[in-house]
């Protein structure tokens, strides 16, 4: 498939939604009582792009800090500045902020179902942005670990998606919980939920 093809291939399907998340849901049950309404916004950025005749994306594993999402993989992104004229922007800075990705770099192809957050208070918007070749990344080793480069093939195996224990900061365990397994690292929660509408939205690749 070829760079246009994959842009015509998502900016044109339409979006499966909760039909997506209803799988990596189970977590919520630990915080039902959260209240939406007074969730704030963010947005993250999930970067396509080819290389070697192979389409990949990022994933970046969060630095150890006191919260809720330390140390989990995720996408890059943040919370909405005062100053953010809108979502995308969000998006796009933080990938800058974090991973060096500038701001005007990459076609926009999506915008995917937005993600609720019980546990830390977000509403969360995801952007699928497409560049026609790879990205010089500089990490920002405060709020990034490490990043993964994952091939956008490995998101459709069906074998990725596994059933897994998950350990919880409330010193819980998920048990038998859905996931994805790339790069061998565990892709869960919130994450999961945006890849899995990706993955349905690019079917069949």
């Amino acid at each position: 498939m070829r760079f246009e093809d994959l842009l015509q291939s998502i900016s044109q399907k339409e979006l499966p939604g909760e039909k997506a998340h209803a799988p990596y849901l189970k977590y919520r049950r630990f915080f039902e009582t959260a209240d939406k309404a007074q969730a704030r916004e963010a947005a993250v950025g999930i970067h396509l792009f080819e290389k070697n005749q192979q389409f990949y994306f990022y994933l970046i594993e969060r630095s150890t800090y006191d919260g809720q999402h330390s140390g989990q993989m995720a996408f890059p992104g943040g919370k909405l500045d005062p100053t953010d004229p809108h979502l995308e922007f969000t998006a796009r800075r933080e990938s800058e902020e974090e991973l060096g990705i500038e701001q005007q770099q990459g076609t926009t192809a999506k915008q995917l179902t937005e993600v609720w957050i019980p546990v830390s208070g977000f509403v969360v918007t995801p952007f699928v942005i497409l560049h026609d070749q790879e990205p010089t990344l500089q990490i920002n080793h405060r709020e990034v670990a490490h990043v993964e480069m994952i091939k956008l093939i490995d998101l459709l195996d069906e074998q990725s998606i596994q059933l897994r224990d998950i350990p919880l900061p409330n010193n819980q365990l998920l048990e038998k919980h859905p996931c994805f397994i790339l790069n061998e690292r565990i892709v869960w929660g919130a994450t999961a939920l945006m890849l899995n509408e990706l993955r349905l939205l690019l079917q069949p690749f």
